[in-house]
């Protein structure tokens, strides 16, 4: 596992974090997230948290899965700050090097959400309710008598069809991922 000063290193340097500095701590983000009440941190103290260097505590916070872009934030920000940039920065990093908090079912929901975009080019009702009921069989049990009246009206497909043109999806999605590492 990474230490505090290397996991600071990395996020200044390779997700831009250095954007943080310009902070001037005024609250304005916290103040207009709708889920701030629901974080660990709002997004001011998970900021002053990063740049003191505490990153294990910023990595295996709820806060950035919280948030749900909404960019309140970003709009209200005085500095120009791209909040919500950062907090995907941080989802990416939390992934990453297994920095998420274990009891927080939230991580496995975002995969839930990004893996099949990767696979079929969209996302389906089906495709996260199969991959969250892997590695939370228990919820899904408590809501198999919903899905089950959901499929009957026809409001849930079984099948995930993959888009139209799945393999041109796919370069678009690798030349951006390219061009978010530089």
């Amino acid at each position: 596992m990474m230490d505090n000063e290397s996991l600071k290193t990395l996020f200044f340097e390779t997700y831009h974090g250095e954007e943080i500095v310009n902070c001037i701590q005024c609250g304005s983000c916290t103040a207009s997230c709708p889920l701030a009440s629901m974080m660990d941190y709002g997004p001011r103290q998970l900021f002053a948290l990063a740049r003191e260097g505490f990153m294990q505590d910023v990595l295996s916070a709820n806060t950035m899965w919280f948030c749900v872009s909404c960019y309140g934030c970003t709009v209200k920000c005085p500095r120009d700050i791209s909040i919500t940039d950062h907090m995907y920065a941080l989802k990416k990093m939390a992934i990453k090097h297994d920095l998420k908090n274990p009891k927080s079912k939230m991580p496995m929901m975002y995969k839930s959400f990004s893996d099949p975009v990767k696979k079929f080019g969209k996302i389906t009702d089906t495709s996260v309710i199969f991959r969250y009921a892997f590695f939370h069989p228990i919820d899904i049990m408590k809501n198999s008598r919903l899905a089950f009246n959901l499929a009957i009206k026809r409001r849930l497909d079984i099948l995930i069809h993959p888009i139209i043109n799945l393999k041109g999806f796919k370069k678009v999605m690798t030349k951006a991922l390219e061009l978010e590492k530089k």
